[in-house]
């Protein structure tokens, strides 16, 4: 991972962070409810910002606040980059605090149903998305059985966990499949009044290829789809990007944003007034840092909204 002021398949994926300040700002993570010393994260921040310790395969990272622990938590894939037989294949959940933003120590892999806690997990676990409702937490993972790796061939879909606040590593427990459609990966979700929406990367209906999705829920358990994502988002004429994965929504600024990896040389900016229609607003992360290792475009988002500006988590593959 890395942090900027505004991160493999096959290779190492490092962690990092960067701020958007005055630019394209779920409710991402916010720091209502604990101190928070923005003049101190601006610029000194490690890079990269943390690696894995076991297969050094740190991607998708996910920060939220940990109510009980009052800490930063960063729940990532741990791809198994230095393994030859599949990088993407038994990657368990892997968790990264901190106090401040800026030194992170490994807390360890989560447990499914009391399951897993090691660097090989019995299935493979992807993109986490984990949202906070009441003293409750809920995981949505991309999950795929077996050990086979995650291209290989077998139906993948979003799986719901949840635990209580005390116990965010090993307390994880099966609630349903909750989209369990055709190539459905990458949930990322955000509060809206009274009901939580989804965007996922999937291919629903007899598409052809692969599309921008949501589903809205009132209660985290019952989901229920909406059909191919509306606006610019949907619209190659407009955006070019023929895919796009890693969908995150957020609110700064007054308005709702969605950030999406295209896999490309960029990341995707939209903006919406009710985090329904999105209008797109261009690319960022799509040239190269020039901090140590940050020589490569920023992939798949996490944001944390903090006293007005957007700080984005990513991942990065600097020998890809």
């Amino acid at each position: 991972m890395r942090n900027r002021d505004i991160g493999l398949r096959n290779g190492l994926v490092w962690l990092c962070i960067i701020a958007i300040v005055g630019c394209y700002g779920r409710s991402g993570a916010s720091v209502h409810d604990q101190s928070f010393d923005l003049a101190s994260t601006s610029h000194q921040v490690p890079s990269p910002l943390f690696i894995d310790p076991h297969y050094h395969g740190s991607a998708d990272p996910e920060i939220i606040w940990n109510t009980h622990e009052s800490e930063w938590w960063i729940f990532y894939t741990a791809r198994r980059a230095l393994r030859e037989d599949g990088t993407a294949a038994a990657c368990p959940i892997g968790v990264a605090v901190s106090k401040n933003l800026q030194q992170w120590r490994f807390a360890g892999y989560c447990r499914f149903d009391g399951i897993g806690g090691q660097p090989d997990a019995e299935h493979t676990y992807w993109a986490p998305a984990v949202v906070r409702d009441g003293d409750t937490y809920h995981m949505f993972v991309t999950y795929k059985p077996g050990i086979d790796g995650f291209w290989g061939g077998k139906e993948v879909w979003i799986r719901h966990y949840r635990a209580p606040a005390n116990d965010l590593l090993n307390g994880w427990t099966y609630v349903n499949d909750a989209i369990k459609t055709p190539d459905a990966i990458d949930a990322g979700i955000i509060k809206k009044g009274n009901q939580w929406l989804m965007y996922y990367r999937a291919r629903e209906d007899g598409a052809a290829r692969m599309g921008t999705y949501w589903a809205v829920s009132r209660d985290l358990i019952n989901w229920k789809r909406q059909g191919p994502a509306k606006g610019d988002i949907s619209d190659k004429s407009v955006t070019g990007y023929g895919y796009q994965e890693a969908q995150y929504p957020f609110y700064w600024r007054g308005q709702y944003w969605l950030l999406t990896d295209p896999s490309g040389p960029d990341m995707a900016v939209y903006s919406s007034e009710d985090a329904v229609n999105w209008t797109y607003q261009g690319a960022i992360l799509d040239k190269e840092g020039t901090r140590t290792f940050d020589q490569s475009m920023g992939r798949h988002p996490s944001v944390l909204v903090a006293q007005d500006r957007a700080f984005i988590f990513y991942h990065v593959e600097p020998f890809r």
